[in-house]
């Protein structure tokens, strides 16, 4: 599902497509987008003609755009439109070949007069506040250029091995000046390459801005490839002629001069790729466009495109179009907060999945905003673009460029406001500190220090804002405190032929409980009764078996008593002083 929001109030949304939904509060989500494209922080703008029409720069598919103008002017030539002049058919024909460089020279005329529109100077502000990752234009004016974003496409790596042989030369490369002019942020200090290292490593840095289309600025040779600023050359176009190759001519004159066969001179033609060609920088381009949405190792863009804005273009050109649908998947999947929606988004497939209907009961006030589509007519055939954009922002370019001012300019103002306040705290600090030290008496503060050390300050609660106070727990005894003086009265049973003497444990020192069994002597009844330990220290004496012929030889133990007190003997002693016929645990 896509928002609709209007940038002019009042205005209704189209019958198609169907999903799209209409903002109930069209300024609420305004705000929102503008908020999403501020906050980002890998910002990627695919932008198209309609951000140069302000500045006198025809469009192409309107109205009165370069096609139709194309067409009524040149009646005679039967054009279908003014596309058949930007086909590359046009190079087949000597007079199509006249029109064409008539044509462009007209139209680098008017780049060269035309000046940064509100658009391309909130794009510089976005570049200088960090947010801008890369712009993407189908424009071949290099307005952007000249708002101060570095303009330009790289030349990478081919990242093929070197012949097994030596080469016969170990000099650097020989590269064009004009695209080395054109990158104005390029890296100068780069390492040279060294002549037997497998791959050339030199580090390239990318340009802010990468034509789609070409640009105005330069001229290329068919044959040699070679660049020229087209500048040099405007008279020529102008007349209808192409001009021959410089680079060729030279290259001609010198194999006169040795005796060898003519190759032929080449002609210049604008840089600007034309429909039904191949663009001769088409590897850089992908190769920019591959680490914008994947990311790189180092630099701004090591995570990818987080946020994607198309504005000024209807979506007709297919390589564009397969661009823009690649970042939105790319995007889509960054600000997925399931992983049923992450695994979804890395399926492969180059279109993102359809979002629900018109009907549907999902909310749309809740989830971020990542791609936005910023035109006044929404691109087609809108089947293809279903699930593609979260928002569609109808309205004029520069419109929406002066909102996003105003709002920069006001996050400034606060941040300068924040950065004031900090810097006015500052300084009374700086102040306090110096009145100590000249001795000044200090400023009083919102608490003041107790003055009267005698009488402490009161420190209580109210009631209601008293906190529970947990019970402390109480301390546990350490074994040397314990007490095992006091043990519990032993039991004494008389059965009818045994004697048991029961002695209770001792928990304090974790000592189990003795039972003493010994025969009952005769004359004795069998009795139970408890008996209080006496404050005597027990001791066994063995008598002689001709004393008590009673006792069987093997039981012959007599129990008496000292006059030491039981707390006077350790764990260990009074385990061995007593007799050990039976022991058991207590429990």
């Amino acid at each position: 599902m896509t928002l609709f929001v209007p940038l002019e109030v009042g205005s209704s949304p189209p019958p198609t497509p169907s999903f799209l939904v209409h903002s109930e509060t069209p300024n609420l989500h305004l705000r929102r987008a503008i908020k999403a494209i501020l906050k980002a922080k890998r910002l990627v703008v695919v932008c198209g003609a309609g951000i140069s029409v302000s500045a006198g720069i025809p469009d192409f598919r309107s109205e009165s755009g370069l096609f139709q103008t194309l067409k009524r002017d040149n009646p005679k030539e039967a054009l279908s439109s003014g596309r058949d002049l930007f086909d590359a058919s046009v190079f087949n024909n000597e007079h199509t070949t006249s029109m064409f460089c008539q044509m462009i020279a007209q139209l680098s005329e008017l780049s060269q007069a035309a000046s940064p529109t509100p658009f391309h100077q909130a794009l510089r502000s976005l570049d200088d506040r960090g947010r801008l990752l890369r712009v993407y234009t189908q424009n071949i004016d290099a307005i952007e250029l000249k708002s101060g974003l570095s303009f330009g496409i790289p030349e990478f790596d081919k990242r093929r091995a070197k012949p097994r042989s030596k080469p016969k030369s170990t000099g650097p490369p020989i590269t064009d000046q004009s695209a080395i002019s054109t990158s104005a942020h390029c890296s100068q200090d780069s390492p040279p390459m060294t002549p037997g290292s497998r791959y050339m490593s030199p580090a390239v840095e990318v340009p802010r801005c990468i034509p789609l289309h070409g640009t105005l600025q330069t001229l290329h040779c068919q044959t040699c490839m070679h660049t020229f600023p087209l500048g040099n050359y405007v008279s020529s176009l102008t007349s209808g002629t192409p001009p021959y190759c410089p680079e060729c001519t030279q290259m001609e004159e010198t194999r006169q001069l040795v005796g060898k066969r003519a190759r032929g001179v080449g002609k210049l033609r604008p840089s600007v790729v034309l429909y039904n060609e191949l663009h001769k920088d088409g590897e850089g381009v992908g190769e920019v466009a591959r680490r914008d949405l994947v990311g790189c190792s180092k630099g701004k863009g090591r995570s990818g495109v987080d946020t994607l804005l198309v504005v000024g273009t209807s979506l007709k050109v297919p390589g564009t179009k397969r661009m823009v649908r690649e970042f939105s998947k790319a995007v889509r999947a960054r600000g997925c907060t399931t992983s049923k929606d992450t695994a979804s988004a890395y399926t492969g497939l180059a279109t993102p999945a359809p979002s629900p209907g018109k009907g549907s009961a999902t909310s749309t006030d809740d989830s971020p905003i990542k791609s936005i589509y910023l035109n006044f007519d929404f691109p087609g055939p809108t089947r293809e673009w279903e699930g593609v954009f979260d928002v569609w922002l109808q309205g004029d370019a520069q419109s929406f460029a002066e909102l996003l001012r105003e709002e920069i300019a006001k996050e400034a103002a606060e941040k300068e406001a924040a950065l004031e306040r900090k810097r006015k705290r500052e300084e009374e600090v700086n102040h306090l500190e110096g009145s100590e030290e000249a001795g000044l008496p200090k400023k009083k503060k919102a608490k003041t220090e107790n003055q009267n050390p005698e009488k402490p300050t009161s420190k209580r609660t109210p009631k209601g804002l008293e906190t529970p106070v947990r019970p402390r727990k109480p301390k546990r005894k350490r074994r040397e405190d314990m007490n095992i003086g006091a043990p519990s009265a032993p039991k004494i049973t008389l059965g009818s032929s045994k004697l048991i003497i029961r002695i209770p444990p001792l928990k304090g020192r974790y000592i189990p409980e003795v039972c003493i069994t010994t025969p009952v002597p005769r004359g004795l009844k069998a009795v139970q009764c408890p008996c209080t330990p006496p404050a005597t220290h027990i001791k066994h004496r063995v008598t002689s078996l001709s004393s008590h012929p009673d006792y069987p030889p093997s039981d012959t133990t007599e129990i008496g008593y000292d006059e030491s007190d039981l707390s006077e003997l350790s764990a260990d002693e009074v385990s061995d002083e007593l007799p050990r016929t039976a022991t058991r645990t207590a429990h």
